[in-house]
């Protein structure tokens, strides 16, 4: 006998990057692993009824869902469980904007207007790569989406810039000195930053990079958004009560 999917949480056991009203209603809907981890998604029903207040029930938002008016990276998404995590695009037919997901400055998964130049692309940040047949190079993102290219400049902890839905690459961002890049984590979480130098540590624990602005912290929670030929303008955010 198969073993049973969870597809609820007790509200007040939700992830703290998951703003949702805790007392409210007993249970919160998990979301789907996979594309995300579940501490760091939040399920496209909770977006929808509490973030968007596209509707205030259950059954509405199902509804919307199996209709196919609803969109992450270009794709219709029809299970309410879907997990949507840093940098998604959604888009909810009927809405004037897209919206990106981003964290805010408290470690928040939280939505902002997508500008239509933004809403065209999406970054994705290389977590690991590995040589296949012919050479090429098969890349693993940070959304759990992956492709094989032909080219050797990108590496990991690279951003790439992907047209959606097709996902076709059309720039690179290198986690460098000069570079532009979001906070995705520690104490400076939700923070745009200018890199000032590297430190590669000898032990197994995590390099440092230093900002301009005057603080540093471990090269996982450094997301590039900006290079030589480009650079992201990060939306600003929703404000939620």
């Amino acid at each position: 006998m198969g073993r049973k999917m969870i597809d609820r949480t007790k509200r007040m056991m939700v992830s703290r990057a998951v703003i949702i009203p805790r007392k409210e209603y007993f249970w919160g809907v998990t979301p789907r692993p996979g594309r995300h981890s579940r501490a760091e998604s939040v399920s496209v029903l909770t977006v929808l009824r509490d973030h968007l207040k596209i509707g205030d029930k259950e059954r509405e938002i199902t509804r919307l869902l199996s209709s196919g008016k609803v969109t992450v990276d270009g794709r219709k998404v029809k299970s309410r469980r879907f997990a949507l995590g840093f940098m998604d695009l959604l888009r909810v037919e009927g809405e004037a904007t897209p919206y990106r997901m981003l964290y805010d400055k408290k470690g928040r998964l939280v939505l902002g207007k997508e500008s239509p130049e933004g809403s065209a692309v999406k970054l994705l940040k290389v977590k690991g790569k590995h040589t296949v047949e012919g050479g090429k190079l098969q890349l693993v993102f940070h959304d759990g989406f992956n492709t094989i290219v032909d080219r050797k400049d990108i590496a990991t902890g690279d951003v790439v810039v992907v047209k959606i839905p097709e996902r076709t690459i059309t720039d690179v961002y290198k986690l460098a000195p000069g570079a532009k890049v979001f906070l995705t984590g520690g104490k400076h979480v939700g923070n745009i930053a200018t890199v000032k130098t590297m430190e590669v540590k000898e032990s197994s624990s995590e390099n440092l990079i230093s900002f301009e602005e005057g603080y540093s912290t471990v090269v996982s929670y450094a997301f590039p958004i900006g290079g030589p030929r480009g650079y992201y303008h990060v939306p600003e955010l929703e404000v939620y009560r």
